[in-house]
């Protein structure tokens, strides 16, 4: 039976899994951590997997943020040994990540039964020697190269999101009838110092389109005037800027942000740590990746100069060097992983710096639901960090301007490339509010387009998709 099933990210930002049943193959479109709380993301992620491991035909990955890869290690430990087909800058993203997931799995686990002995039998999700076997299994794609898998035809296009991000166009061929289906991933932003912009798709009959800020406008304020404010405030302090930030994409664009202010002289040399070893690899990545760069960050590098790198940055990659930046006085800044405070250096740098009045704490990316960081946002005061209640003393401050995800603005502008409607759009990877208010939006912009928003583990049967296109 030809289907469309939603696996994941149908009503979360996390989680993002699509499986694509045609003509006896079963392909994967993304195979995505859920993240947020505990017992949340442990029971989504650890529930049986909904298809046998070895009907799987193929895996098809957008790009390598974990909510889209992070359950590869975990299908490999289930025996899943076909290829996983990725670009080769999100292949070599992903060579980062996963064993650094693994990692962090064997490491709370391993803290748990040593803490708490409340672990004992319970295994991590997954281990570095699974996401190892899962390395074997990827197979670099080129942008805009199109290849088959039995009756399907199968190309990855730029999404402008992150390093290697991509749309994935999925073209059915079956019983003499062409089905086009448009995976959007996560759309990027426009008018990015470092990446292009995402590229148009002239049409679609199926769209799965993301909405993380579908009831969001990130608005013109500009990087350096969402940066400044924070800067400030820290020197005003005499303290420290704290960034939790992503290490694909957020840590790259805060750098170069701040490199220019400080060329500009619109902020003094500061002490700048970025305390990510995983940080400072995918920063190495962005600058051989050169066939993705937006053309102001090629003008830059013609002209001699390193887009992210400037007098007093210091990368720490120890976990020696780690702890030294707690007995360092302020001014300073500190860029360190994860984005959403839930898990990394960032932790103990909050447990140090949280309760302290002269700590600025700036987030700079998507807060999903149940995360330290949306508590934060939220106006928490205290958080529960290594089982110990936090108090918030810091100031807490933030902006979507650093953002990789389009605005609803930005995805009405992408949609707008398209030549003829699709015949039906899926919104997913949004929570509720985001995909009822993108919706709206795309009904006021787009009045006779078919907006759907499915839930989790639906299940849409391909041929009533092709009677109601018809």
């Amino acid at each position: 039976m030809a289907k469309l099933e939603f696996l994941g990210a149908a009503g979360t930002v996390t989680g993002s899994k699509y499986l694509l049943t045609v003509g006896g193959q079963n392909i994967l479109i993304d195979c995505g951590l859920f993240q947020g709380e505990d017992e949340f993301r442990d029971c989504r992620n650890e529930r049986p997997f909904p298809v046998p491991i070895n009907q799987i035909s193929a895996i098809l990955v957008t790009h390598a943020h974990l909510d889209h890869s992070g359950y590869l290690p975990k299908v490999a430990s289930l025996g899943y040994r076909g290829k996983i087909y990725a670009t080769p800058s999100t292949i070599d993203l992903l060579r980062i990540l996963l064993l650094d997931s693994a990692h962090l799995q064997e490491e709370e686990v391993a803290y748990h039964r040593h803490s708490k002995k409340c672990c004992e039998g319970k295994d991590p999700l997954y281990t570095v020697q699974d996401a190892e076997k899962a390395l074997t299994l990827l197979q670099p794609v080129k942008f805009q190269t199109p290849f088959t898998l039995g009756n399907m035809t199968i190309e990855f296009i730029p999404a402008g999101h992150i390093l290697g991000s991509a749309f994935i166009r999925v073209t059915v061929n079956e019983n003499e009838t062409k089905t086009v289906f448009l995976f959007s991933g996560d759309i990027g932003r426009y008018d990015s110092p470092i990446l292009n912009d995402p590229t148009p798709v002239a049409s679609a009959d199926v769209l799965l389109l993301e909405s993380t800020y579908g009831d969001r406008n990130h608005g013109t304020v500009s990087r350096q005037e969402a940066l400044l404010p924070a800067v400030q405030e820290m020197l005003k302090r005499k303290g420290c800027l704290l960034i939790p930030a992503f290490t694909v994409g957020r840590t790259q664009e805060i750098l170069y942000t701040l490199r220019e202010l400080l060329e500009q002289k619109k902020i003094p040399q500061l002490p700048v740590y970025v305390d990510s070893p995983m940080a400072i690899d995918v920063t190495h990545l962005y600058e051989i990746h050169r066939e993705e760069h937006d053309l102001d960050l090629e003008t830059l590098e013609k002209s001699g100069k390193s887009p992210f790198h400037f007098p007093g940055l210091k990368y720490v990659r120890t976990v020696a060097e780690s702890k030294t930046l707690n007995d360092q006085k302020g001014p300073l800044i500190i860029i360190s992983a994860n984005g959403m405070a839930t898990g990394g250096r960032i932790m103990h740098h909050l447990v140090h710096r949280l309760q302290d009045s002269t700590t600025v704490l700036m987030f700079v990316g998507y807060q999903a639901e149940g995360t330290r960081g949306r508590k934060l946002l939220d106006g928490a005061e205290s958080v529960n960090i290594f089982h110990a209640e936090i108090p918030v003393r810091a100031k807490i401050m933030q902006s979507d301007t650093f953002s990789a995800h389009g605005d609803y603005n930005e995805i009405l502008r992408w949609l707008k490339s398209f030549q003829s409607p699709p015949g039906k759009v899926f919104l997913v990877h949004g929570e509720d509010a985001a995909r009822e208010a993108l919706k709206g939006h795309i009904l006021e912009r787009f009045p006779s387009w078919k907006i759907e928003i499915p839930t989790e583990l639906e299940t849409e049967d391909l041929q009533a998709i092709r009677t109601n296109l018809a």
